[in-house]
């Protein structure tokens, strides 16, 4: 629970707000403020935003003091709120100077941290958990360090003497007068005192940062301000103080006032709590943590309205300013039902929603979306290795995903067989369209690249992929291009000489066929495929058997690959595992002679030298 105490001197500043208004017009004579005035609207906007945000559980109490101290009000949630602390405000009047005035009510400050609120009243006695920190920020006009040192000292020396009087029991009464609250203990203080002056006035106080005191129990610091930047300074003290952060809207389209029918972009600043920016700032210094994080708007469509996207959760928002005209549409536009989708600018294009921001209960509230939300762009799959655009089999990686979902299964071995289902499709699948010719020839390849993938074939669909080995054989000898049944785009790819792209389509065939030989219906058409791979070519057959080896032996081909010796064998794929043990290694280098003939025991190096110099002696 943190608390607040006010003091306001009364001095003059003048702001020249002189607008021209054309030849004739006389300007308008500067508007006079006080730093009494400065520091009201300072002090109330940092309590709006206190109060928009944190409608329960953060209490804030105001003392003016000029030569006695006016308590504004109390601890009591009823109080808490602008209309009472204006009321009172007005009651009170400007303040006016006194001697001591900054003492008395700093003192007074400091007796009201000790009262107990409603909620500390409702604590249990025997609680020791339970920490009374507070924060006084007091709003002065001093002369130079000394008066703040001295300022500074009365306030430890209460502070002290109020922990003494809270500390001390007080005696029972019997009479019917109610008990007046026991005062508590101030554990640490954290006391602001902001040192305003006029516009042009020189100062003799110097910026201090957080000092400790009294070992511990308060923490002074120190801060010059002008008047006129009263406002602001509050505005960001409030960050910190709150755990708070700000988010700029930026790209808002709005019409003009002059003309309805033109538009114009603005940007907003809004205020909220600073773990809906945890997403985007994993690791920030609190230097970073004051600065705005810039979104931008973004209305996709089909966008519903509510905060009903978000799946974590939301924090109450409040404008940074809210007397400027863009804050107020964008409050009206938000509290009649619509939602705005915020998203990160990227410099590279493309969109990323980051958050939402709604109204509920006509509250505003902001949301982080939780990973992808509909509304983002979907991540490009042809995007290659450094950037560049590749040709992946996009579709047909669906449509093997959609072939091998895993499922629950019961039953012995139902892990194994899925495993040898996922290894045999993909064995051999090429990753690219332009690395394939077979699964580009269309309805030419079409029943037998469909077919052969089934765990068993029947004689129909035996005959059906021998077939189309058949026409493929035509094809070959009527020295027809397989490039050429490819659509025209693609046709710019292979062009390679006519025998290089038919060893390239058997070459496949092949190594398609044999990876999901696992049934003798499998085995008997790779026989077919490697007979009619080698028929145009029977004159030289011992050539032609070298060409088929060397073109389809690698180290991913399985045992008997190259010729159809041992056709009869079961046809089973090999892994990269399998091929990486299995191939042969350089051998090992013989061992190191002194240790062979040490055997067991540790061997010594150069022991020819000790024995030459034993003899030598």
């Amino acid at each position: 629970m943190q608390e607040y105490r006010y003091f306001l001197p009364c001095l003059f500043i003048y702001f020249d707000v002189s607008k021209s208004r054309g030849p004739g017009y006389v300007p308008l004579p500067p508007v006079c403020k006080s730093l009494w005035t400065c520091s009201v609207e300072a002090a109330v906007e940092y309590c709006r935003i206190v109060w928009d945000l944190f409608p329960e559980g953060k209490l804030v109490r105001f003392v003016v003091s000029d030569s006695a101290a006016h308590i504004l009000n109390t601890w009591a949630v009823a109080q808490q709120n602008l209309t009472h602390m204006l009321n009172g405000l007005c009651l009170v009047g400007s303040v006016r100077r006194g001697a001591g005035g900054d003492v008395v009510g700093l003192c007074a400050a400091i007796e009201a941290l000790g009262e107990p609120s409603p909620a500390q009243s409702s604590r249990p006695p025997t609680e020791r958990h339970f920490q009374n920190r507070g924060r006084i920020i007091c709003i002065t006009s001093a002369r130079d360090d000394d008066s703040i040192r001295s300022l500074a000292e009365i306030a430890l020396n209460t502070l002290v003497q109020q922990n003494k009087k809270a500390s001390t029991v007080q005696p029972t009464t019997s009479t019917d007068a109610p008990p007046t609250p026991q005062s508590l203990v101030v554990h640490y203080c954290h006391l602001v005192i902001v040192n305003v002056t006029p516009e042009k006035a020189e100062t003799r106080v110097n910026n201090q940062t957080l000092t400790e005191m009294g070992g511990g129990l308060m923490g002074v610091e120190v801060i010059v301000s002008r008047a006129s930047a009263l406002a602001n300074l509050l505005g960001r003290l409030v960050l910190p103080h709150y755990k708070l952060a700000i988010t700029t809207v930026t790209g808002i389209p709005m019409k003009e006032e002059q003309n309805a029918s033109s538009s114009a972009n603005y940007d907003v600043e809004i205020i909220h709590s600073a773990e809906a920016h945890a997403g985007l700032r994993a690791a920030q210094t609190a230097a970073e943590a004051l600065e705005s994080v810039v979104l931008r708007w973004w209305t996709p469509r089909g966008a519903e309205g509510g905060a009903s996207g978000c799946s974590g959760p939301l924090w109450r928002v409040t404008p940074a300013d809210v007397a400027s005209r863009p804050s107020a549409c964008l409050v009206n536009f938000l509290l009649n039902g619509r939602s705005v989708t915020l998203e990160v600018p990227r410099k590279g294009g493309g969109r990323s929603a980051s958050h939402v921001l709604a109204a509920q209960g006509g509250e505003l509230w902001i949301g982080a979306l939780g990973g992808r939300t509909p509304y983002d762009d979907p991540p490009a799959l042809s995007e290659g290795v450094g950037g560049r655009v590749t040709d992946y089999r996009i579709k047909e990686f669906g449509a093997l995903m959609h072939q091998n979902k895993l499922h629950p299964l019961r039953g012995a071995g139902a892990n194994s067989r899925a495993r040898s289902r996922l290894q045999r499709h993909t064995t051999y699948w090429p990753l690219t369209i332009s690395s394939t010719l077979i699964f580009n020839l269309g309805s030419i390849m079409e029943p037998l690249t469909k077919l052969v993938v089934q765990e068993s074939l029947t004689d129909e669909e035996v005959d059906a992929c021998r077939g189309v080995l058949l026409s493929l054989l035509g094809m070959e000898s009527r020295h027809e291009l397989p490039s050429a049944q490819l659509p025209s785009n693609m046709r710019g790819k292979w062009s390679g000489r006519r025998e290089e792209q038919w060893r390239q389509v058997w070459g496949e065939l092949e190594a398609l066929v044999r990876a999901h030989s696992a049934s003798p219906a499998h085995r008997a058409l790779l026989r077919t495929l490697l007979d009619c791979r080698s028929h145009n070519h029977a004159p030289d057959g011992e050539s032609r058997a070298t060409v088929i080896r060397a073109t389809t032996d690698s180290p991913l081909s399985p045992v008997g690959a190259g010729n159809g010796a041992g056709a009869g064998d079961v046809w089973a794929p090999r892994n990269v595992l399998d091929t990486l043990l299995g191939a042969p290694r350089p051998a090992r280098r013989p061992d190191f002679a002194g240790r062979m003939a040490a055997g067991n025991r540790i061997a010594t190096l150069y022991s020819h030298l000790q024995q030459d110099v034993e003899a030598q002696h």
